[in-house]
């Protein structure tokens, strides 16, 4: 504890002269006075809210932040403290420093093997890829972002995730999927409440708005998410939403209102010293002078913006050599330090090697005891595991020989009714309609109502063949078989439905397809009888060795209490059981059920 309120206080002390607002300083001296964790917590979680104040100051806390990290000792700190180092400095425009930091943080993500982080860099490391224009790498980070934070459940990640991938779908010229895909972020959004995440999703659905030419709904977008960031505030939000509000105005022609906003914008990049947006803003300013014919200030705004672009790469060349020097001290200190602690460390050494033989006499003897306790313990519980297994296996043996011939059975009577009773209906059907052509005009509109009863008779004997054993399924697999399904059962009543599939490039195994089937369908039909929902959304997605399938609706819910030992359940229960599978039921954020079933697949599959 000692360690970390000194190095806070001497970063404190640096810092005095660096931060240049009140507000930066004040919550650098509320962090330096809580316990370890919590202020190094505090410190990472406040980096966009300094940095949206004033871009300088976010910059310099993340730096100092991550030292501190870097000292502390654990590992997701750090790798935190670089990833809000990418981010600030992606938005500060350097972007050398921001992907190194973006693959550093990965690196130790990766080597801790959290999937909440691996995703969340993967998110802004597709950003930094969209800026690159390299769409198809960025789509593919988007893709193992959402595979990893489905994984965990953080669906504030998946959000960011839908909505990065409607930004370069929106690039791409594929407006009507990028509005698709912001609307699915928007729905996330307003469930978890995050306003931060709404205001980007606002301002995108804006942007594609103003590119289809609908200027009223490209303000509208804008503003509703300026509110948002005001009530956050946000300084450096407004500014770039004020800035884009002026070109969207400039775009439509109405050339005053395009200065208003763009000078409000101005105004506000300058009060956080935003270099890049000024530059921007000075570029449109310098165009809609132009069109007003006022050649004065359009000049002086072309200059400004030159002048700012120059002055950000000197800026940026500067602070790399800066960090060189830094950076060779740090290692030079750092060095001499661990060569005292070696030496240190060696003459107590000398000392306790003294008393380790007496603690390892000690420490063997004591270990064989409980070692010989242990294997008692040990045969005894593995003679009882075996009893176990041998009883289960005969037990899951016998479910899957009943689901088999319950299947074989279902394909054979399928099979009879549409090669057998199917074709024998079809002729006779022909044949009464060719002897309905010879009788006389009585008797032919009775044959006729005959012919409707013998054709919807054989209409039903193959709806009754398809459900037996869905041919769909058979002949092009489970993603046909469910889009099939949802489409003939819920496509004509007043449930609304979504189905999505990620990451589903090959067949599977005829049981495990079968059973998903089976499954899915009954957990359908449970739906439409018992939830009275408006909304049913069905995912199918690989993740790892296994494949995922999810229901949500968002209807009444259910009493799982009362539900667990109804027939359905169990039999979806017995089916999993047969294909190494699972399912778990769990209350909707909001209203509703979530039903989430993994199957494990082989690794060749």
């Amino acid at each position: 504890m000692k360690w970390y309120i000194g190095i806070i206080g001497v970063l404190l002390n640096l810092s005095g002269s660096c931060f240049e607002n009140s507000y930066a300083d004040s919550l650098w001296q509320e962090a330096s006075i809580k316990p370890e964790s919590d202020g190094i917590e505090f410190l990472l979680e406040n980096s966009y809210s300094v940095f949206s104040r004033n871009m300088n100051d976010g910059v310099e806390w993340m730096e100092k932040t991550r030292s501190i990290t870097e000292k502390y000792g654990d590992p997701i700190y750090l790798g935190r403290a670089h990833l809000s180092l990418g981010i600030v400095t992606y938005l500060r425009g350097d972007y050398e420093k921001c992907i190194s930091n973006y693959l550093k943080a990965l690196e130790i993500f990766e080597g801790e093997n959290n999937a909440q982080w691996i995703g969340r860099t993967c998110n802004e490391l597709s950003v930094y890829s969209r800026k690159q224009k390299q769409y198809k790498k960025g789509l593919e980070y988007l893709d193992r972002s959402y595979e990893e934070c489905m994984s965990c459940e953080d669906y504030g990640c998946v959000e960011t995730s839908l909505n990065n991938r409607g930004v370069i779908y929106e690039m791409m010229g594929k407006w009507d999927k990028a509005v698709t895909y912001y609307k699915k972020a928007e729905k996330i959004a307003l469930k978890t409440n995050n306003q931060l995440g709404l205001s980007y999703i606002l301002n995108n659905l804006a942007e594609v708005y103003r590119i289809k030419e609908d200027y009223d709904s490209a303000i509208y977008y804008v503003d509703e998410s300026t509110k948002i960031r005001t009530q956050m505030g946000d300084v450096q939000g407004v500014a770039i939403n004020w800035s884009n509000k002026g070109e969207i105005y400039y775009e439509k022609g109405d050339d005053l209102l395009a200065v208003e906003w763009l000078q409000k914008g101005l105004e506000k990049a300058d009060s956080v010293h935003y270099t890049d947006l000024l530059s921007h803003t000075h570029l449109f300013l310098f165009k809609t002078f132009q069109r007003l014919n006022e050649t004065e200030k359009s000049l002086f705004h072309l200059e400004r913006s030159y002048q700012l672009k120059d002055s950000l790469l000197n800026e940026q060349k500067i602070n790399s050599l800066s960090e060189m020097e830094i950076k060779y001290e740090t290692e030079k200190t750092e060095k001499s330090r661990v060569l005292e602690q070696q030496k240190r460390v060696e003459a107590e050494l000398e000392v306790v090697n003294r008393d380790k033989w007496i603690y390892a006499i000690s420490g063997i003897l004591s270990a064989v005891i409980l070692l010989a306790l242990f294997v008692i313990q040990i045969r005894a519980k593995k003679a009882q595991s075996e009893k176990n297994k041998a009883v289960l296996l005969e037990r899951e043996k016998g479910l899957e020989a009943l689901f088999d011939a319950t299947e074989n059975e279902r394909r054979r009577i399928a099979k009879d009714l549409h090669d057998g009773v199917g074709q024998q209906l079809s002729g006779l059907k022909l044949a009464w309609s060719n002897l309905s052509e010879n009788e006389e005009k009585v008797a032919s509109e009775k044959l006729k109502a005959l012919t409707k009863i013998l054709d919807e008779t054989a209409d039903e004997v193959r709806e009754i063949s398809h459900q037996m054993m869905p041919k769909v399924l058979q002949e092009y697999g489970l993603v046909s078989a469910i889009e099939e399904m949802l489409d003939k059962t819920l496509s004509f009543s007043n449930l609304q439905y979504d189905f999505d599939c990620f990451n589903i490039l090959n067949r599977f195994d005829q049981k495990i397809e079968l059973a998903l089937y089976r499954v899915c369908q009954e957990l359908v039909n449970n739906v439409i009888k018992h939830a009275k929902a408006k909304q049913l959304n069905v995912q199918l997605f690989r993740s790892g060795n296994q494949l995922v399938l999810m229901v949500e609706d968002d209807g009444q819910g259910m009493d799982l209490k009362q539900s667990s030992d109804g027939h359905g359940i169990t039999n979806i229960k017995s089916r999993l059981n047969t294909v190494n599978g699972e399912v778990n039921y769990e209350a909707g954020s909001l209203t509703g059920t979530i039903v989430t079933v993994r199957v494990k697949l082989d690794q060749s599959t």
